[in-house]
Formats: structure tokens, C-alpha cells, sequence
């Protein structure tokens, strides 16, 4: 079964003695381990005071983590944003997290399962309560269209394909995303996801507004403010790359995976049917020597080099 868990500003929680941020919601039964992952995955980070004149709108931090819990990896999709100020007149935030069983992940990968209308609460208006019913997880795929996210707002629908070629080369790698407030990355990573084969898309995690990660997760593709604290302390990691969304990006040569983002897949082509991309071990290790220096002639990207 699907558990999920809501966390936001009330002036009761769900536990007897809870209030300000605090649970307002989680499957009957869940286990108060994962309770407590949970809550702790449920940080916000406003850019801007309440008082404070806004030069965007506030990032949505949608996320999956893969995280290990007693031994048992768990898998985590999560929707952390901004909501109106509480009643207190604090800045308030909605935290919503559905921890997706091994059997009930669609092909589709958890960017789409994330897409998917309802998926995820926005809004918080009720009594603290259980939730006696286990979450549904929709089942299918995206259709395989070319990447319009990325075109509208690069230029080049194949840029697409930078993100999917550096996990292909190195699974464990670390992409750095630089946006600026009202950049919407999630149909971004979506579309860059859906180039992978269906067997690796629950493999990458991803934040599309990554302020630090949680004890014991890991992150691929972290979506930084441009400017910030975290973006620049994030760049100094070694061997990670970055792909800057507030300058111009370098061409994206042609290739299977930026035909593929470019043109969309071919009229009665399956999932994953372009037969050049494979899927790589899990868990692998950052691979060395020729193989990864192909993939990063591809991107037009270089590693960075420990400070």
C-alpha cells in the first residue's frame, strides 16, 4: 500500500499535543519510523518575508527520494510548497509526501506520477484525521512527445537530452540546475526523464527546488536559485556538473536521445524503443576513462574540479 502524510500550519495536529507546522494527516497505520522520516523531509525555505515585495512567485519543491529505512529502501514522492500565511500571520507551508511501493511504480516514472491532476494536495483546510484509505498511484506512461518545456524556454527542444545523457553516463553523478523564480522544472525534468527507458526512470532522484538533502537520501538532479547560498556550495562538489538556465546554453550535437527530444518518438515506436540507449546497473559506480568522456563531448559540459 501507498502511506502518505500532510504536513502544514494548524492550530491542532494530528498527535494529541501538536500544533504550529505540524502532521494534519497520515495513513492509519503507517509506521512511526517512516512517520518521522516524513516530517523531517517537510523543510521549506521561503525566498521572500510575508512583508517582503516578492521579484517572483515562491519555487514548488517537488521531489523522489530514495531513501534507507531499517534496511528497506523507500521510495518517496514529495510536493513542499508555499501557502498563504497562517493563522498566526507566520509564513506557512504545504508538505504532502506518498511513499510509492516497488509493485505500484508505472512505467511512466515519478515526474509523470507527480504531473498527474490530484496527485498531490495544494491546499489545506480541514480537521486534522486519518487517512483510513491507501493512496492511489495511477498506472501508464506519457506519450513520447518532443520536449516543449525545453524549447519554449531555451530555444532547442534536444537541450532536453543533457540531463538524461549525464545520468546514462554516470549513474551516480550529480547535475546541478540553475533557475531563476518562476522557471517551472518539473515539465522540464519530465521531458528529460522520459527520454530514459522505463527500467531507469524510478532510478534518478531529483529536487526541483533543492535547498539541502535528507539524512541518508540521495539526489541526481538538484534544481538550485541561481545566486544562492546552496547553488554555489553545491557547485564545489567534485565531478558535478552544471547546466546554467539563466545563460546561454552550449548546442546540443544530434544524437539518439536529442532526436528523440526534438522529434518525439516515432509513430508506433513502444517505450524506450530507441534501441542505442541502455539502461545502466543500478547503483553503479561513477565510471572513468573513455566511456564517460564520450557522454560529456555529447553535452558540452565538463566536470567541475574540486575547490
Amino acid at each position: 500500500m501507498a502511506y502518505e502524510l500532510i504536513y502544514t500550519s494548524a492550530e491542532r495536529g494530528l498527535r494529541p499535543g501538536t500544533r504550529g507546522f505540524c502532521t494534519v494527516a497520515f495513513t492509519r497505520g503507517m509506521p512511526p519510523p517512516l512517520v518521522q522520516l516524513l516530517e523531517a523531509m517537510s523543510a521549506y525555505k521561503n525566498l521572500y518575508g510575508v512583508h517582503e515585495e516578492p521579484a517572483g512567485p515562491e519555487p514548488v519543491s517537488w521531489s523522489h527520494y530514495r531513501s534507507n529505512l531499517a534496511g528497506r529502501e523507500a521510495t518517496i514522492l514529495s510536493r513542499v510548497g508555499p501557502m498563504a500565511a497562517d493563522h498566526t500571520g507566520r509564513t506557512n507551508k504545504l508538505a504532502h509526501h506518498v511513499l510509492v511501493p516497488a509493485r505500484e511504480r508505472p512505467a511512466g516514472g515519478p515526474v509523470w506520477v507527480s504531473q498527474q491532476p490530484g496527485f498531490f494536495a495544494e491546499s489545506w483546510d480541514e480537521p486534522a484525521h486519518y487517512l483510513e484509505m491507501p493512496k492511489a498511484v495511477p498506472s501508464g506512461d506519457g506519450r513520447g512527445g518532443k520536449a516543449v518545456a525545453w524549447e519554449r524556454l531555451t530555444g532547442d527542444a534536444g537541450q532536453a537530452s543533457c540531463l538524461a545523457e549525464a545520468y546514462l553516463a554516470n549513474p551516480s553523478g550529480v547535475v546541478l540546475v540553475m533557475f531563476a523564480p518562476g522557471m517551472d522544472m518539473l515539465p522540464l525534468l519530465g521531458e528529460s526523464m522520459a527520454l530514459l527507458p522505463p527500467a531507469v526512470r524510478w532510478q534518478v532522484t531529483y529536487s526541483t527546488y533543492f535547498t539541502g538533502l535528507p539524512a541518508g537520501s540521495t539526489c541526481c538532479w538538484r534544481c538550485c536559485v541561481a545566486g544562492s547560498v546552496v547553488s554555489r556550495e553545491a557547485s564545489r562538489l567534485p565531478g558535478a556538473m552544471v547546466i546554467d538556465l539563466t545563460a546561454p546554453l552550449p548546442a546540443v550535437s544530434a544524437g539518439p536521445l536529442a532526436d528523440l527530444a526534438r522529434n518525439g518518438r516515432p509513430a508506433g515506436a513502444g517505450v524506450g524503443a530507441v534501441s542505442a540507449i541502455e539502461a545502466p546497473v543500478p547503483a553503479a559506480r561513477p565510471r572513468s576513462g573513455p566511456v564517460v568522456g564520450r557522454h560529456l563531448n555529447m553535452l558540452n559540459l565538463k566536470p567541475r574540479k574540486p575547490e
